[in-house]
């Protein structure tokens, strides 16, 4: 593992998560000081920030955001932003290292009878289809580095990453 391969991962957006399975060598070589500092030095030569927190790293730019770019931003993770809402709406205590299973959820999200959900759900995903939509949930959750599918007899069980926390931020930021 190198600055190279962990450059690569994270300059494709990705947030690395200190409990993934799939990138714990990338976020292992960052927990070292010196790799991190290494890498830091380097992106901020490049423009950038490489920020570590709680368990989990990305790239930010050096600049704030305007608000041109921060309207842009929310517009393109609107969808993981709601997912993210969704899930802790259902499961409020939900913290990275939970196993979060489909059925739980669809059992949690059947019990809740909320319409508004259900409309979340429909605008996300365009389809009235409870198990598609689900399905797309979790599809999406695993795309954006939040859940990733435990490798057991299991299904549907997925690990919740740390960089749920990182989403959770922004929720709460925007509903504050």
């Amino acid at each position: 593992m190198g600055l190279d391969e962990v450059f690569k991962v994270l300059s494709k957006g990705v947030l690395l998560s200190i409990n993934s399975q799939k990138q714990s060598d990338e976020a292992k070589f960052l927990m070292v000081e010196e790799n991190f500092d290494e890498l830091s030095r380097i992106m901020k030569q490049l423009g950038f920030i490489l920020n570590g927190e709680n368990g989990y790293f990305y790239l930010s730019k050096k600049e704030k955001m305007n608000d041109v770019e921060l309207q842009a931003f929310l517009n393109n993770h609107k969808n993981i932003l709601l997912c993210i809402a969704i899930l802790k709406q259902l499961f409020p205590y939900l913290e990275s290292g939970t196993v979060l299973k489909q059925t739980d959820f669809i059992v949690q999200l059947k019990q809740k009878e909320d319409s508004l959900l259900e409309q979340k759900f429909e605008y996300i995903f365009k389809t009235q289809d409870l198990m598609e939509s689900v399905e797309r949930f979790f599809d999406l959750l695993e795309k954006n580095h939040i859940l990733e599918k435990k490798e057991s007899d299991s299904k549907d069980a997925y690990l919740v990453l740390r960089a749920l926390e990182y989403y959770v931020k922004i929720v709460q930021s925007t509903v504050a």
